[in-house]
């Protein structure tokens, strides 16, 4: 379940990293028209009709093999456990059908996730469009713009968001898991004597 999360967040980078590309604009919240239609162009080669699906039944599953693969080198004691070996160990230990049963997860929910990201696509391509125009000029844009036209610019338009579920990336991602497991029970500890002066938080009335 961790793997499938982080792969969701990996899918989700692309759209975190133009929001933080520059400070939020001040002032009016309306976006220059000509900004704007600039950055539409811009947005329509960055993220072309059709590619999350792609991604989803093309790329997901090499993503989920290749984020499989790197639980091998994650202990057990590092994700808060005793059981020796890699967490990976301790899931088939658990369940013998592990491995068959995530290859089957895997490919359903790739078949079902493409329609539903074909949705939004449109949602993602109208904000990524509205983020450009606020922290690019059209100046920049034009220039954007004049690169993805040429064949270099194409290329790296036409890979920009499968980039981030290359599995190169992925595995560079996932070494960070091991230290951010253990620093996670001092962080919590630190949340809790931050948040000691309020009143617990309510308990979940199911377990839903």
């Amino acid at each position: 379940m961790r793997a499938l999360c982080l792969a969701a967040a990996v899918l989700a980078a692309p759209v975190a990293s133009a929001q933080t590309a520059a400070p939020p604009a001040t002032g009016s919240t309306a976006v220059d028209p000509a900004r704007r239609a600039a950055a539409e162009r811009t947005v329509a080669l960055l993220v072309p009709q059709g590619v999350y699906a792609r991604m989803m039944r093309e790329q997901y599953p090499r993503m989920m093999e290749a984020m499989l693969t790197s639980m091998g080198g994650i202990s057990a004691e590092d994700a808060g456990g005793s059981a020796p070996g890699s967490i990976l160990d301790a899931a088939r230990a658990k369940d013998p059908a592990f491995d068959e049963r995530m290859r089957i997860m895997t490919k359903v929910m790739g078949d079902e996730l493409a329609p539903i990201m074909t949705q939004v696509e449109p949602q993602v391509r109208a904000g990524l469009a509205s983020a450009f125009a606020r922290r690019f000029t059209v100046a920049q844009l034009a220039d954007m713009n004049a690169f993805f036209a040429t064949p270099s610019g194409k290329a790296f338009a036409d890979n920009f968001l499968s980039l981030f579920a290359d599995p190169d990336m992925l595995r560079e991602m996932s070494k960070t898991t091991p230290l951010l497991m253990r620093a996670m029970p001092q962080i919590m500890k630190k949340v809790e004597a931050a948040t000691a002066h309020l009143p617990p938080p309510p308990k979940p009335e199911s377990a839903d």
